[in-house]
């Protein structure tokens, strides 16, 4: 099978292109950087240089192409204008849909969009009916993008849309921070209400992703991606710090303290263009449930997500170690592990 994979430099990307050429496929990923994706066309990937909303690079990037990886995209980063989450998840899905109409070989567009549609869930699992309600830009983006691929499949396009939870394992920088915080005891729970989140750890991803390519009855359907367990987001801090080896810390920090905060958080990124340890986007990430029903891909796709989460957290801990972006872990006492 020759596959097309956009995003491929990213997190959840170069974790599906290696599984992919694990599994003997030709693979072609379109880049913007051939200097990051280097270690790609080491493994065998062939590289297209080009932007997302490029469309005669699109057209020689799905050229004899079976099947389409959509993962393109922007994580939302404050200083980060509108316009970017705009071009590039609704602009860039529209043109790349357009690319794939024009080649005869295309057999499935398989869209990467986002949980976060749907909003903070609460306690209670939302499932694929339920309405989408945006609360940021990044969140909007993904939706208009999946809009623009429902509109597609009701013409007729085989295509299927993923919405992953909250992602994280080896290769992910991006809650390299909240890891930091947790192994130097910094971090504490906002508020007083229980924060549950659904973690997915990247290879159980990275299954989804070959069944939703495979199993006939994922065509024309959108499906919830998440782990096998939910945790509370103090707990997830204990598990880290177990992992790290760093002494559990007790204690919250108070709403409206915390917001403060995520505002001078704001601000420094946008205009000093630094990376704060708080912002009111990771302020959302710490204050809200989102928990999400996966019984839709259990039944179609047969996905079941493997790995518990005590030894996904183990795994990734172990990558930040082994690339010395946290430190390894120091000795601790028998009667604090108790």
């Amino acid at each position: 099978m020759r596959v097309l994979v956009t995003g491929a430099t990213g997190f959840i990307g170069t974790s599906l292109v290696r599984r992919l050429r694990a599994e003997q496929m030709d693979v072609r990923a379109l880049v913007h950087s051939p200097e990051k994706a280097a270690t790609l066309a080491n493994l065998g990937v062939e590289i297209v240089v080009g932007d997302i909303t490029d469309l005669k690079a699109l057209r020689a990037a799905v050229d004899g192409i079976e099947t389409v990886y959509h993962l393109a995209g922007r994580l939302l980063m404050p200083g980060v204008p509108a316009s970017e989450y705009w071009r590039t998840h609704y602009e860039g899905t529209q043109c790349i849909l357009d690319a794939c109409h024009s080649d005869s070989s295309f057999q499935r567009f398989i869209l990467c969009s986002s949980t976060g549609v749907l909003g903070p869930t609460g306690e209670h699992p939302a499932d694929e009916s339920a309405p989408a309600a945006p609360t940021n830009v990044y969140e909007e983006t993904k939706w208009r993008a999946e809009e623009l691929v429902q509109r597609a499949i009701h013409l007729g396009m085989p295509g299927v849309i993923i919405r992953p939870g909250f992602v994280y394992g080896p290769g992910d920088s991006h809650l390299l921070g909240f890891f930091k915080m947790v192994q130097r005891r910094l971090f504490r729970p906002i508020g007083r209400k229980p924060v549950v989140l659904h973690p997915l750890y990247v290879d159980d991803l990275t299954d989804a992703w070959l069944l939703a390519a495979s199993v006939p009855q994922a065509l024309g359907e959108c499906f919830h991606i998440s782990g096998a367990e939910t945790v509370d987001i103090a707990e997830l801090a204990k598990i880290i710090a177990r992992a790290v080896g760093s002494r559990e810390t007790r204690g919250w920090v108070p709403s409206p303290l915390a917001w403060g905060l995520g505002l001078g958080g704001d601000f420094l990124a946008s205009t000093l263009h630094i990376s704060p340890p708080l912002t009111r986007s990771r302020l959302d990430f710490l204050t809200n449930s989102r928990v999400y029903d996966v019984s839709k891909a259990q039944r179609l796709l047969g996905f079941t997500a493997k790995t518990d989460l005590a030894c996904g957290i183990t795994q990734t801990v172990r990558w930040y170690q082994k690339i010395g972006s946290l430190p390894p872990p120091l000795p601790v006492p028998a009667t604090v592990l108790r």
